[in-house]
């Protein structure tokens, strides 16, 4: 399940890492972090916003009770659980293409998000790739995602080169 979590942290050294360690002793998966140090809360805290991932609700449940016994204050948490997580590899001149246009076709389809995506941009004229995951809230929201990518693929002139469990 991915995970977004909002929390308060006191404006010390070490602080930061102190509320990451629970998740990585937990199994926890760290997609982004954001820290607002320009941004204090009226007490005086920062508001940091964490996306990670997690296999199940039992180490989420560790997770949370380890940060409040760390005295972290959490101020928003929101979860979603995919059923499906396919990642697709799309190789070509992936900028002329438009990377956003792509994301904006994808996640039109309700139940389908793009979490995050690793780009290789190539040289001048050069082709460039991108690593797609897919999170989908079932396999026929999975098929359809595919299959969106592969219309705009086969239209555009790159090569998408699904998952095992894409297929």
């Amino acid at each position: 399940m991915q995970v977004k979590m909002a929390m308060e942290l006191d404006d010390v050294p070490g602080q930061l890492l102190n509320a990451l360690e629970p998740i990585a002793r937990y199994g926890g998966n760290i997609k982004s972090i954001m820290h607002q140090r320009e941004r204090k809360t009226p007490p005086g805290r920062l508001p940091v916003m964490l996306i990670f991932e997690v296999s199940d609700r039992t180490r989420l449940n560790r997770i949370l009770t380890a940060l409040k016994g760390k005295g972290v204050r959490i101020t928003q948490l929101g979860e979603r659980e995919w059923a499906v997580m396919s990642t697709v590899l799309l190789i070509g001149h992936i900028i002329h293409a438009d990377v956003k246009h792509i994301l904006d076709q994808l996640t039109a389809i309700k139940g389908v998000a793009v979490p995050n995506l690793d780009l290789s941009v190539g040289g001048r004229k050069q082709e460039s790739s991108v690593s797609m995951p897919i999170a989908t809230e079932n396999e026929k929201l999975s098929n359809q995602a595919i299959s969106k990518l592969r219309e705009i693929a086969d239209r555009k002139n790159i090569l998408l080169i699904t998952s095992i469990e894409a297929v």
